[in-house]
């Protein structure tokens, strides 16, 4: 009897054909695994997107209600000297609060709507309309309230009032 291994054309060939198999066979959960790295991370950037955007809009109605108060600013010109520093002091303050809470903004892409000239519909929401010689027909005449975007995306369309025909 012969003790070694006999080998065969056939065997060596079905190995060959498994191991190919294995071979694609990873190939793919590797390729899988790859693309669901790369759908998680898309996903998760766009839950931060949607959450962070959420909250934008949940805070602006008191980023109106800031400048809003801002806008009402007293006059402290007669006021007392002793009296008009701390209220001065304090309205500065307030302001360099506004300009941080703008500078962050900016950085995250987040700016308000352009309320100058004509309308626009896609970003702008007419709640009234007043006749103007002095504005052309289709021209905002005044802002009711800011509107928002972050990046491309409309938080919040601006509220404004639109200028019709005299005539």
């Amino acid at each position: 009897m012969n003790d070694e291994p006999r080998t065969t054309d056939d065997g060596l060939q079905t190995e060959c054909t498994r191991c190919a198999e294995y071979l694609d066979g990873w190939k793919r959960c590797k390729a899988d695994y790859e693309n669901l790295i790369k759908e998680t991370d898309r996903r998760r950037m766009e839950f931060t997107k949607y959450a962070n955007e959420e909250l934008l809009s949940l805070l602006l109605p008191a980023i109106d209600q800031y400048e809003t108060a801002l806008a009402f600013t007293p006059d402290v010109s007669d006021l007392p000297d002793e009296q008009q520093k701390p209220l001065k002091n304090w309205i500065i303050g307030l302001h360099a609060v506004r300009d941080l809470w703008e500078a962050a903004f900016a950085q995250i892409g987040l700016e308000k709507v352009l309320t100058v000239g004509t309308f626009d519909p896609t970003v702008h929401e007419a709640v009234e309309q007043e006749t103007s010689d002095t504005v052309a027909p289709g021209d905002i005449i005044k802002v009711l309230q800011d509107g928002w975007r972050i990046r491309d995306k409309l938080l919040r369309p601006a509220k404004v009032i639109v200028a019709t025909d005299p005539s």
